[in-house]
């Protein structure tokens, strides 16, 4: 995955950017491990009472939990925001033709993945967020075109989503900032993004695996959609949410 940096540097250059990210990243990790153990109320952040979290998917929706709740971990994901109102037409449209066939419900905050959901405990958070800060500071800015209607499920198939994804065009861009995230993954020792990524928007989803059913009517959907079907998108920032704490990342113009 040794791809060309957005940069103007030279390939010399950019493998001495790469090395100086990968050495701070080392020497933030040091110091984490040289620090004294911190204190219980640290690692498991700030509570009130020790209270056991019951899952309760009935009032979410619906949806179910990727893994159990446990205090002091925290789920962290980094993705690119999109604008709510970039993709409201094609979610109008879509939803008006699924709905004939399943429960289909509006996706909110618009965003293209660069990680999978991990669990970060709360006494790495500052340390992670500035490794990932250091490694996508010399990634610059650029737009993409989605154009593809595609159908996805969650790792349970609990969930599915009928999402509009990336031309392949921008693949060789989008591949080059997810290195740079997955490094930092590495770093810490978490699950990278997946081999062969897909980098879409979801704009609609329903409970369970409806991706044969969905997928049987994606002709019909593109041959309604039209002109709405193509957008663009400008890729500036990219967010790490852990908690409810989130870090914005503004990438170079």
């Amino acid at each position: 995955m040794s791809l060309v940096c957005y940069s103007n540097s030279s390939a010399s250059e950019s493998e001495e950017n790469l090395e100086d990210t990968a050495n701070c990243n080392k020497s933030i990790i040091s110091n984490i491990n040289r620090k004294n153990l911190p204190q219980a109320t640290t690692l498991l952040g700030e509570s009130k009472a020790s209270v056991e979290v019951i899952d309760e998917p009935s009032l979410h929706e619906g949806r179910v939990r990727s893994f159990k709740h446990e205090r002091g971990n925290w789920a962290t994901y980094i993705f690119v925001p999109i604008s709510d109102d970039l993709l409201e037409d094609l979610q109008e449209s879509c939803s008006a033709q699924i709905s004939k066939l399943i429960e289909i419900k509006s996706s909110t905050e618009f965003h293209i993945s660069l990680s999978k959901t991990i669990v970060l405990q709360y006494h790495l958070i500052d340390a992670f967020v500035e490794c990932l800060e250091g490694a996508i500071q010399n990634c610059q800015s650029f737009s993409v075109t989605l154009n593809q209607l595609m159908v996805y499920t969650n790792s349970e198939r609990s969930r599915t989503f009928l999402a509009v994804k990336i031309e392949d065009l921008y693949m060789v861009k989008m591949t080059e900032l997810l290195s740079h995230v997955n490094r930092v993954m590495l770093d810490f020792k978490l699950d990278t993004f997946y081999k062969d990524p897909s980098f879409h928007i979801s704009f609609l989803w329903c409970l369970g695996d409806q991706v044969k059913l969905i997928e049987s009517h994606l002709p019909q959907l593109v041959k309604a959609l039209k002109d709405c079907l193509c957008v663009k998108t400008e890729i500036r920032n990219i967010k790490c949410k852990s908690g409810y704490k989130e870090f914005t990342f503004k990438l170079k113009n």
